[in-house]
């Protein structure tokens, strides 16, 4: 796979064009400002989860946006790629630039993570992403109730989705009311990765069919 590299500004007060670079064995990021030492890099093997969202930049008004994206790697290191736009300058170019980074996040690292998962599946054997528990005959998941959360099971002929524009959410078809969770883009790390595997499960199963 052809490497690729973005130049990044992060924002006003550091103006310096920070080198991200996707290569297939590693993820490379320009992030410190050590002359002995300018980039994070996480070899392929790592890589384990990410999570990305825009944070609105507010002082009584939103005058501004920061996309933030994050990968986390096995050792519980984080590696932060944000950059601003502020009063809709260069907006269109940089919400391009974020949703390029995304999709070579995915294309480089986490396709592959995605395939393993959906091969342990296929194999019978259990996982875990998040605090979403898979196995052969269901799933099970976290729900809030009114003083703790409990561990809920689902079987996957009751599982269904529902996908919104910064959140991911399970429920159940029996009792969609009370057995229901969501997990924010944002927020959750590998909601992606979650959204992708139970779906995939689901439309194999002809459970659920999507666009």
């Amino acid at each position: 796979m052809e490497e690729k590299r973005f130049f990044i500004k992060r924002g006003y007060f550091d103006n310096a064009l920070r080198e991200l670079v996707f290569n297939q064995n590693f993820l490379k990021f320009e992030d410190k400002d050590s002359a002995q030492n300018l980039n994070t890099v996480f070899q392929k093997g790592e890589i384990k989860d990410f999570r990305y969202g825009i944070r609105w930049i507010k002082f009584e008004l939103t005058y501004g946006r920061e996309y933030q994206i994050f990968v986390r790697n096995k050792e519980e290191k984080t590696l932060k790629i944000t950059f601003k736009s502020y009063f809709g300058r260069k907006k269109e170019i940089l919400h391009k630039q974020y949703a390029e980074i995304v999709d070579h996040l995915w294309d480089y690292y986490f396709a592959d993570i995605i395939n393993d998962f959906i091969n342990m599946y296929n194999d019978g054997k259990e996982f875990t992403i998040g605090d979403v528990h898979f196995t052969k005959e269901n799933i099970s998941l976290n729900i809030s109730g009114m003083f703790n959360q409990k561990k809920i099971n689902i079987a996957w002929e009751n599982v269904r989705t529902k996908n919104y524009y910064t959140y991911f959410s399970i429920y159940s078809i029996e009792n969609p009311l009370d057995i229901n969770r969501g997990y924010n883009y944002h927020q959750d790390w590998n909601t992606s990765v979650l959204y992708s595997v139970i779906r995939t499960i689901l439309r194999n199963k002809e459970i659920e069919v999507y666009n």
